[in-house]
């Protein structure tokens, strides 16, 4: 694999709080270390912590932790080499490309990407040049799509033929079972080989670096289903993906901004007319994974779709999710029954701005929504009704404040009590924890012993937190003096250490076995509020193994025999010494 110092070398000009920030804007310094909500899973309050002096990460919810290739690796999806790359490609680190330094498992993911990519070429070379691709052509031109757009969104065309691509990439040397796996190619029941997409406009799907990952297809004629997307391969995954989102990136990171979309013609149509912060999931409802990958670079939301009713009730459900990523969500209604692309087209941006500008709070647009078409004055049933219909989605809010304010407006539109409400929403479903749905890819916690730190006795915590400030410490700590098996393990691994190694995080974290790197994560990042360690280790140990001592001749005070003189004025000095500090 690529080499140990070549790896020291990456991590030493990376600052991991840096990196850290650009996916995860609310992180906040705080004291020696920095923290935020994780971006691995959802929570209400924050729980990861980024240590730039030890440069990892940990999350003391769902464990997650790591240096900074772990945190890319994890965030992008990468295997160790992509994260490599990448990160090389910042430090002005350079790395031998050599497949052999590559798993099996990373080359097939190299070589997938590339084949992605000439797919990409490929089709793009065909919707322009080719002449059966006119009636692609011909609809981009109908639905006012520029040649800017079609050049920024790497627009293609599949030819009708079963194996247009497959001949091309046998001629750029890919296999047939990498094509497969790629999703680029299929094999019927019964049939030989076939493009996986033919006599299709292609819109190339691509992660938040620009890569392409899958294609969407949409069908010039009455071929079914008319959009049809790329099955699930190693490197795309429908729940995770967002269209759109690398051409959006520079605007949203700026404006803090996102807006949530339908479709990819409402995408490219609102990119067109300058309104870039624009992205879309792939043809299915917004996952709690698309939200997670917004709440990296956004702080808040729009979710723009179309009025009618399943466009309205797509809008609420997607806002609901990404209320409960916790972002600021409003929902924009397209008017007369437009969808975004064709108000762009008819009536150009600043009708669009202004609906953007009128976006509604997700709790009153619910609210309207639920009082429409009934009476002016609710029955009592009908307000509870409407109330624990509304209260749901209040209670999606990790905001404490924002929900009181709702209840407060919702109960002026409803002309009831606002202590009603309130104690109501309390007995919500989602009030005061997450949705299950929110666990996705989350370790179950491990049981944490009463200070905390999963078990570890308070006196083997103390002392690891100081070895970690200072490593050579390590030295004077004997195996006796270590009260559990985790704590003696982590000691060991981390006397095995050159002390002066200025890679020797990474190596301890190589050294353990998953469980106890999870513990020496927490406490890498953790603060040690010693000034002195070296003294502070040694009031400790001596604590310590005063008390082992008594304990051992303890039983000889209490026993019926004759105790030696020097061992009874022993035990007194000790009950001296331990006075007001034995456990």
């Amino acid at each position: 694999m690529i080499s140990p110092e070549t790896i020291e070398a990456i991590r030493s000009r990376m600052d991991i709080a840096e990196l850290v920030r650009e996916f995860v804007p609310g992180l906040k310094k705080a004291g020696r270390a920095w923290s935020a909500r994780c971006p691995f899973h959802q929570e209400r309050t924050p729980s990861f912590t980024v240590s730039p002096e030890r440069q990892t990460f940990h999350c003391w919810g769902c464990h997650e932790h790591g240096d900074v290739f772990a945190f890319l690796m994890k965030i992008e999806g990468l295997s160790f080499y992509e994260a490599a790359e990448r990160l090389a490609q910042r430090t002005g680190v350079e790395i031998a490309k050599r497949s052999e330094f590559m798993t099996p498992a990373d080359q097939e993911r190299l070589r997938i990407r590339e084949a992605l990519a000439c797919a990409r070429d490929f089709y793009h070379g065909a919707l322009l040049k080719a002449s059966e691709a006119a009636p692609a052509r011909d609809y981009l031109v109908k639905r006012g799509v520029s040649a800017g757009s079609i050049e920024a969104f790497g627009l293609g065309y599949a030819p009708r033929s079963f194996d247009a691509f497959i001949q091309e990439a046998k001629r750029k040397g890919f296999g047939a079972d990498l094509l497969v796996a790629a999703g680029l190619a299929k094999t019927p029941e019964g049939k030989s080989l076939r493009d996986f997409f033919y006599g299709r406009l292609l819109f190339p799907i691509s992660d938040a670096k620009g890569q392409v990952t899958a294609f969407g297809g949409r069908a010039l004629d009455d071929a079914m289903p008319k959009y049809l997307n790329s099955p699930e391969t190693p490197v795309f995954s429908k729940s995770r993906t967002l269209f759109g989102l690398f051409q959006a990136l520079p605007a949203v990171r700026k404006s803090r901004r996102v807006l949530l979309m339908e479709g990819y013609m409402d995408v490219i149509a609102s990119h067109q007319f300058g309104v870039t912060e624009a992205v879309a999931p792939l043809g299915t409802a917004l996952t709690v994974e698309h939200a997670a990958a917004l709440g990296r670079y956004a702080t808040h939301a729009v979710v723009v779709f179309d009025a009618d009713a399943a466009g309205l009730s797509a809008a609420v459900r997607g806002a609901e999710t990404i209320l409960h990523a916790g972002l600021d969500v409003r929902i924009a209604t397209v008017p007369d029954g437009k969808d975004p692309d064709e108000l762009l087209q008819r009536s150009g941006v600043e009708p669009f701005r202004r609906c953007l500008a009128d976006a509604c709070d997700l709790v009153d647009f619910r609210t309207t929504l639920a009082l429409k078409g009934r009476k002016a004055e609710l029955t009592p049933p009908e307000k509870a009704a409407v109330a624990r219909d509304i209260l749901g989605t209040i209670a999606q809010s990790s905001d404490e404040v924002l929900k009181a304010e709702w209840v407060r407006r919702l109960s002026q539109r409803l002309k009831t009590d606002e202590g009603a409400l309130l104690r109501q929403l309390q007995k919500e479903p989602g009030a005061g924890k997450a949705r299950p749905s929110a666990q996705i890819d989350r370790p179950a916690p491990r049981s944490q012993g009463p200070a905390g730190n999963w078990g570890l006795p308070p006196a083997d915590r103390q002392i690891l937190a100081l070895i970690m400030r200072r490593p050579a410490l390590s030295a004077g700590i004997r195996e006796a003096d270590w009260t559990s098996a985790a704590a003696a393990r982590i000691w060991q691994a981390l006397r095995a250490l050159d002390a002066s190694d200025t890679a020797w995080t990474s190596r301890l974290m190589a050294a353990l076995s998953p469980e106890d790197k999870v513990l020496a994560s927490a406490l890498l990042v953790g603060e040690s509020p010693s000034r002195d360690p070296e003294a502070d280790l040694a009031a400790i140990l001596g604590r310590l193994r005063r008390e082992r001592r008594l304990r051992e001749i303890e039983p000889l005070m209490k026993g019926d025999g004759p105790v030696d003189g020097a061992i009874v004025e022993e035990y007194r000095k000790l009950l001296s010494e331990l006075k007001g500090s034995r456990k």
